[in-house]
Protein backbone atom coordinates (compact mmCIF):
# COMPACT_ATOMS: atom_id res chain seq x y z
CA UNK A 1 0.00 0.00 0.00
CA UNK A 2 0.80 3.18 -0.58
CA UNK A 3 1.09 6.32 1.58
CA UNK A 4 -2.07 7.90 -0.03
CA UNK A 5 -3.76 4.86 0.05
CA UNK A 6 -3.83 4.94 4.04
CA UNK A 7 -4.54 8.40 4.35
CA UNK A 8 -7.65 7.90 2.15
CA UNK A 9 -8.53 4.97 3.96
CA UNK A 10 -8.07 7.24 7.20
CA UNK A 11 -9.92 9.73 6.56
CA UNK A 12 -12.84 7.39 5.27
CA UNK A 13 -12.43 5.91 8.89
CA UNK A 14 -12.57 9.13 10.61
CA UNK A 15 -16.01 10.42 8.34
CA UNK A 16 -17.26 7.29 9.36
CA UNK A 17 -17.24 7.36 13.12
CA UNK A 18 -18.00 11.33 13.27
CA UNK A 19 -21.09 10.60 11.15
CA UNK A 20 -22.00 7.43 13.39
CA UNK A 21 -21.56 10.08 16.44
CA UNK A 22 -23.89 12.85 14.59
CA UNK A 23 -26.48 10.03 13.88
CA UNK A 24 -26.54 8.81 17.50
CA UNK A 25 -26.61 12.18 19.17
CA UNK A 26 -30.11 13.36 16.75
CA UNK A 27 -31.43 9.67 18.05
CA UNK A 28 -30.97 10.53 21.70
CA UNK A 29 -32.16 13.84 21.14
CA UNK A 30 -35.58 12.35 19.36
CA UNK A 31 -35.67 9.91 21.87
CA UNK A 32 -36.78 12.83 24.37
CA UNK A 33 -39.66 13.65 22.16
CA UNK A 34 -41.63 10.40 21.99
CA UNK A 35 -44.61 9.33 23.84
CA UNK A 36 -46.84 6.35 24.43
CA UNK A 37 -50.26 6.50 23.36
CA UNK A 38 -52.83 3.75 24.33
CA UNK A 39 -56.11 3.60 22.56
CA UNK A 40 -59.37 1.66 22.72
CA UNK A 41 -62.09 1.88 20.29
CA UNK A 42 -60.16 4.52 18.44
CA UNK A 43 -60.42 7.09 21.31
CA UNK A 44 -57.06 7.98 23.08
CA UNK A 45 -57.29 6.49 27.01
CA UNK A 46 -53.71 7.30 27.94
CA UNK A 47 -50.41 9.09 26.89
CA UNK A 48 -47.10 8.73 28.59
CA UNK A 49 -43.63 10.11 28.22
CA UNK A 50 -42.09 7.61 26.94
CA UNK A 51 -37.81 7.55 27.70
CA UNK A 52 -35.75 4.75 28.82
CA UNK A 53 -36.56 5.38 32.71
CA UNK A 54 -40.18 5.56 32.26
CA UNK A 55 -42.11 2.68 34.89
CA UNK A 56 -45.59 2.93 34.22
CA UNK A 57 -48.20 0.24 34.31
CA UNK A 58 -51.83 0.82 32.57
CA UNK A 59 -54.35 -1.57 32.73
CA UNK A 60 -57.71 -1.64 30.68
CA UNK A 61 -60.87 -3.40 32.10
CA UNK A 62 -63.64 -2.43 29.93
CA UNK A 63 -66.94 -4.22 29.52
CA UNK A 64 -64.95 -7.84 30.20
CA UNK A 65 -61.78 -6.89 28.58
CA UNK A 66 -58.97 -6.50 30.12
CA UNK A 67 -55.15 -5.43 28.40
CA UNK A 68 -52.80 -4.79 30.63
CA UNK A 69 -49.84 -2.41 29.20
CA UNK A 70 -45.96 -2.23 30.85
CA UNK A 71 -43.74 0.29 30.24
CA UNK A 72 -40.17 -0.32 31.60
CA UNK A 73 -36.88 -0.40 31.14
CA UNK A 74 -37.35 1.56 27.43
CA UNK A 75 -39.85 -0.89 25.95
CA UNK A 76 -43.23 -1.31 26.33
CA UNK A 77 -45.31 -4.41 26.24
CA UNK A 78 -48.75 -5.79 26.61
CA UNK A 79 -48.25 -8.06 29.47
CA UNK A 80 -51.86 -9.62 29.85
CA UNK A 81 -54.91 -9.72 27.52
CA UNK A 82 -58.17 -11.57 27.89
CA UNK A 83 -59.00 -11.76 24.34
CA UNK A 84 -58.78 -15.32 22.48
CA UNK A 85 -56.13 -15.21 20.40
CA UNK A 86 -53.66 -13.06 22.92
CA UNK A 87 -51.73 -11.65 19.43
CA UNK A 88 -51.29 -8.79 21.45
CA UNK A 89 -49.51 -10.64 24.07
CA UNK A 90 -47.58 -12.97 21.34
CA UNK A 91 -46.24 -9.71 19.87
CA UNK A 92 -43.47 -8.44 22.57
CA UNK A 93 -41.89 -5.31 23.57
CA UNK A 94 -41.65 -2.54 20.94
CA UNK A 95 -39.27 0.46 21.50
CA UNK A 96 -39.08 2.44 18.57
CA UNK A 97 -41.09 5.38 17.15
CA UNK A 98 -43.84 4.32 14.70
CA UNK A 99 -44.31 0.72 16.53
CA UNK A 100 -47.56 -0.73 16.91
CA UNK A 101 -49.18 -3.15 19.51
CA UNK A 102 -52.81 -4.41 18.27
CA UNK A 103 -55.49 -6.47 19.74
CA UNK A 104 -57.94 -6.37 17.39
CA UNK A 105 -60.68 -8.17 19.70
CA UNK A 106 -60.51 -5.50 22.31
CA UNK A 107 -60.08 -2.43 19.48
CA UNK A 108 -56.79 -1.77 21.15
CA UNK A 109 -53.74 -0.17 19.99
CA UNK A 110 -50.63 0.76 21.92
CA UNK A 111 -47.82 2.93 19.86
CA UNK A 112 -44.87 4.59 20.25
CA UNK A 113 -44.84 8.20 18.21
CA UNK A 114 -42.38 10.80 18.19
CA UNK A 115 -43.68 14.76 18.10
CA UNK A 116 -42.87 14.94 14.78
CA UNK A 117 -45.02 11.99 13.77
CA UNK A 118 -48.08 13.70 15.23
CA UNK A 119 -47.19 17.26 13.88
CA UNK A 120 -47.18 14.84 10.35
CA UNK A 121 -50.79 13.60 11.05
CA UNK A 122 -52.00 16.62 12.28
CA UNK A 123 -51.01 18.42 9.05
CA UNK A 124 -52.33 15.47 6.74
CA UNK A 125 -55.76 15.68 8.58
CA UNK A 126 -56.27 19.45 8.32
Amino acid sequence: MKKNDMILILVVLIVGIISYGIVNAIKHNDESNLKVIIKHKGVVVKEYAFTHETQKTYVLDSEDEVNVVQIKNGEVSVTEANCHDLICVKTGAISKPGEIIVCLPHKFTVEIVSNEMLNELDDIVE
